[in-house]
């Protein structure tokens, strides 16, 4: 009888009708794409407001015909999205400045210098490869997918030159799976290659005949061919074989079409990130900002196409014509003709005029400036464009204190971020380097230590750091207070360690930790202080007892010469 592992590298037929695992594959994402239909239409008229560059959902289009503004009037929902994006890159995962560093998780490495600055190194070499490849290119459009859908999702891969590269991945291309906890655990991935790019990714004898045949008649060699790639965790394997269909997670490449296999891979860590910006229980499928303001955007975009036409009408009005009566039908348009009686328009008093039937375009204006800035508030870029409601009266303490506040509004889309998104992207980000051998060398300190070495992500992005604002803002006003009793009551110093206060502030604002002192040189510096302070007070004491013997025999020789006087004088 085969083994377990023995059974997860065989050929598997997954139940009694005796579908092999492809058609099974194929059959699971065809109920999932079903599944999702009634999302699928509303992500359509978010697209059509808020992302016309992205795919369509339920359109056909040939290539170069995706940008649709049929439905606009207004930029607003356009630029809106825009900003919630960008705003998200540069105060989550800013491209110029450090957004996260790593720290020990063991208390026995947390205060040592070495693995300190191992795990700061380690972190410089991830941010040298995501500024290096296209994270932040696909970053962008994922932050907006996330903005606008509600869900946005990335792909990860090693690649030699660059050391990773970064797949954003259209939404209607994926499918994805959640455990009882409410994690993606599964993706369905649908590609579409030609026969000559599937034969120079897999090779020619992995393919199908019928793409074999297409691949040889060199006939229809532009012709798209669906294929699915599954990712999921691999529950059956050899832990102690690392070959590449024992590897953690479980990688399938199929031919949709053939329903084959054509390829059967794996990943050590999870290659695939998922974003929800707002999470609903049992709903695999993010809600967005841009849900909530799509009733303002359709109002928006109705005002606004009224309001042009009544700017129209002021700038080149419709026009009346005699002859006895109008007729019909009347046409209040931009520029259009009408006929009349004579006798009944003031009396023929004019052959030609302009109506006065102009509306009222500052009206309109401000009715769209309304509906512009409910649009960009449920679209949070007051937030990220804080600066704009700014006075100059305000002193930089007041600005920063009411910006924080704004982003503390974010915190639950950033926790998400940071649990869905930056950590697994960081953790695999590692984990390639590590195999490409493009990290530091280990400290000895991690190396002879049993237990396995395990670190934690903190993030110091300016959006991560106002999430945890109040806990400095808290440090500051315990120690403010403190200082203030310890002017009557100086003892109560004594209950606050200077080393730990130091430490709290350093991983709370995310400063280097390069700059610090290890803890031995901190122990020589304190010891030579202390040997100093001894000496100085040693040396005190001689001196103090130098003059004070000075002080006596000055005190005998006035004796002396006091007596000798008196005995004179008696004399």
């Amino acid at each position: 009888m085969p083994t377990v592992q023995e059974l997860a590298r065989m050929p598997q037929h997954d139940n009694a009708l005796g579908k092999t695992k492809a058609q099974d594959k194929i059959d699971r994402f065809k109920q999932l794409i079903g599944e999702r239909s009634n999302f699928e239409n509303y992500w359509q008229i978010l697209h059509d407001y808020f992302y016309i560059e992205a795919e369509n959902f339920s359109k056909a289009y040939a290539a170069g015909a995706e940008l649709d503004a049929t439905y606009l009037w207004d930029a607003t929902t356009l630029e809106a999205a825009d900003v919630l994006a960008s705003g998200f890159m540069n105060y989550l995962t800013p491209p110029t400045s450090k957004w996260f560093k790593l720290r020990p998780k063991s208390k026995e490495f947390l205060e040592n210098k070495a693995v300190a600055d191992f795990l700061e190194n380690v972190a410089a070499e991830v941010y040298y490869t995501l500024n290096r490849c296209n994270f932040y290119d696909q970053s962008f459009p994922a932050f907006k997918s996330s903005g606008v859908y509600g869900t946005s999702l990335l792909l990860e891969e090693d690649d030699y030159d660059d050391g990773a590269r970064f797949f954003n991945l259209p939404l209607k291309q994926v499918v994805v799976v959640e455990d009882a906890k409410g994690r993606v655990i599964e993706y369905y991935i649908e590609f579409e290659y030609t026969a000559l790019q599937a034969a120079t990714r897999w090779g020619k004898d992995n393919l199908s005949e019928a793409l074999k045949q297409e691949l040889d008649a060199k006939v229809g060699q532009d012709k798209k061919h669906k294929f699915l790639l599954f990712i999921g965790k691999r529950f059956h394997r050899d832990i102690k074989s690392e070959t590449k269909n024992n590897l953690p997670i479980e990688a399938i490449w199929i031919d949709v079409e053939g329903r084959t296999t054509i390829e059967e891979t794996g990943y050590y860590e999870f290659p695939a990130m998922c974003h929800r910006f707002d999470k609903r229980p049992f709903i695999p499928w993010g809600f967005s900002p841009a849900m909530k303001a799509l009733p303002f955007a359709r109002l928006l975009n109705a005002v606004a196409k009224t309001n042009l036409r009544a700017m129209m009408k002021r700038t080149d009005p419709p026009i009346a014509l005699p002859d006895n009566a109008f007729i019909m039908p009347f046409n209040a348009n931009p520029r259009a003709v009408n006929y009349y009686k004579r006798t009944v328009m003031e009396g023929g008093a004019k052959d030609i005029f302009a109506f006065a039937n102009y509306g009222d375009p500052a009206f309109g204006t401000q009715s769209v400036e309304y509906y512009s800035q409910k649009v960009k508030s449920l679209m949070f870029n007051d937030i990220f464009l804080a600066f704009e409601g700014l006075t100059k009266q305000m002193q930089n303490p007041e600005v920063y204190e009411r910006i924080n506040e704004k982003m503390t509004l974010l915190g639950p889309a950033v926790g998400r971020w940071t649990a869905e998104v930056s950590n697994p992207i960081v953790i695999r980000t590692i984990g390639i380097l590590m195999r490409q051998g493009r990290l530091p060398p280990i400290p000895d300190e991690i190396l002879m230590n049993n237990d396995p070495f395990l670190y934690e992500i903190d993030y110091v992005s300016q959006l991560a750091q106002a999430q945890r604002r109040s806990e400095l803002n808290s440090l500051v006003t315990a120690l403010t207070m403190t200082g203030q009793m310890a002017n009557f009551s100086p003892e109560i110093l004594d209950g606050v360690d200077p080393d730990k206060t130091r430490t709290e502030v350093w991983g709370i604002t995310g400063a280097p930790v390069k700059v610090l002192r290890s803890d031995d040189e901190i122990q020589k510096i304190r010891e030579a202080r202390g040997q100093a302070q001894a000496k100085a007070q040693e040396l005190a004491i001689i001196t103090e007892g130098a003059k004070a013997a000075q002080s006596a025999a000055a005190a005998d020789k006035l004796i002396a010469e006091a007596t000798a006087t008196g005995r004179k004088t008696l004399e």
